[in-house]
């Protein structure tokens, strides 16, 4: 369990950097992203999954290949024997080998490799050895053939083998690889990885990434941008057609009908009679022609004008709410959105028109 366990340290040493850097970035973008309408935000979060999937994905692939680098430089007497091993499925994998995989470790049952070769299923033992490897080693490797169902089996060793280990390996579908096989495999593996076709389709692999990642963005960009848009072109269609009375605006939003555009300043003047909240729930304004404007940024409607106060519901871009007050200061609002929940929110979530403050009626909690 060591061995695997050494040779998955550098991976899983990337994922932990990975996921510590992750919060880190999602804290420093939360702020300005729960200022976007709905749409939007699910097209930045989509952005912001597809930008940490690909630099996880590349900078696994850096390490990697810095580690591969390094294996290739190294002599082969010098790597440790879980080294050799991760040798070995490079030289493979070069080689056109697929589906490769390390089995190395306690209960491996004598396999060290396992993977696919011209359609045959192969179970690889790898010996760092500087001398001859024994013929029981063949035998071995002959029952765990049997054990595993596989078509074939490979004996790689940097030493050699003797000739009872030949005869052992004799009749039977397993392929013995001394230090001279082993170096020439090298040096054909070294031909066929600088082989600029074999790049070239490496490399279109990662562009079909990139442009599989590029559309979703894209799809989902023009989705924010039309759900965004058609409420804007319905809410100016039934502002030409009169001014509906209160009750009918908030049953039109309700249904969808009616949202103006987030981008929209217009506050529009409705001279119909407001239904103010019961006196023990707030305070009540003098009676006088109730504004309406829409809702520039999602937040709270609270219990009082200030961060401190409870939250009794929300706005959300785009839906039109009632103007019944304002506090002395003129920064927060009181309101009643589309759902009849009347409330304090801050100035900076809706569109309000100069000269708004002139118009309410001042409230003092």
């Amino acid at each position: 369990m060591s061995r695997r366990r050494s040779r998955r340290s550098s991976d899983a040493g990337i994922a932990v950097s990975n996921l510590l850097v992750a919060p880190v970035c999602a804290r420093l973008f939360w702020t300005p992203f729960t200022q976007l309408a709905f749409p939007w935000q699910v097209a930045a979060a989509v952005l912001a999954c597809s930008i940490l999937f690909l630099l996880f994905l590349f900078s696994i692939d850096l390490f990697r290949a810095i580690r591969q680098r390094n294996l290739l430089r190294k002599a082969l007497l010098t790597l440790t024997p879980s080294e050799f091993e991760e040798r070995v499925l490079l030289l493979l994998k070069d080689l056109g080998w697929t589906n490769l995989r390390l089995r190395g470790g306690s209960g491996d049952r004598g396999v060290d490799l396992e993977g696919e070769f011209q359609g045959q299923r192969y179970i690889v033992q790898c010996k760092r050895y500087s001398k001859a490897v024994p013929p029981s080693m063949v035998r071995d490797l002959a029952g765990a053939l049997h054990i595993q169902r596989a078509d074939r089996a490979l004996l790689v060793t940097t030493s050699s083998f003797t000739r009872q280990g030949y005869e052992e390996a004799r009749n039977q579908p397993i392929e013995l690889w001394d230090g001279d096989i082993l170096a020439r495999k090298i040096k054909e593996a070294d031909v066929l990885r600088t082989d600029p076709a074999r790049r070239r389709n490496v490399w279109r692999g990662r562009v079909a990434v990139l442009a599989t990642f590029a559309v979703a963005n894209a799809s989902c960009v023009l989705f924010a941008f039309v759900s965004a848009s058609a409420p804007a072109l319905t809410a100016s269609a039934v502002r030409t057609s009169g001014a509906p009375s209160s009750t009918n605006i908030t049953n039109a939003s309700r249904e969808g009908m009616v949202f103006p555009s987030p981008f929209s300043t217009s506050t529009t003047a409705i001279p119909v009679q407001a239904d103010l909240p019961p006196a023990s729930q707030a305070p009540t304004p003098t009676e006088r022609p109730v504004l309406t404007t829409t809702v520039f940024n999602g937040g709270n409607v609270r219990a009082a004008p200030n961060l401190r106060g409870a939250v009794l519901d929300q706005i959300h871009a785009g839906e039109i709410v009632e103007l019944l007050g304002r506090s002395p200061d003129g920064n927060w609002f009181y309101i009643r959105n589309p759902r009849n929940q009347v409330g304090w929110t801050h100035r900076t979530l809706l569109n309000l028109d100069a000269g708004v403050n002139d118009r309410l009626d001042v409230l003092r909690p």
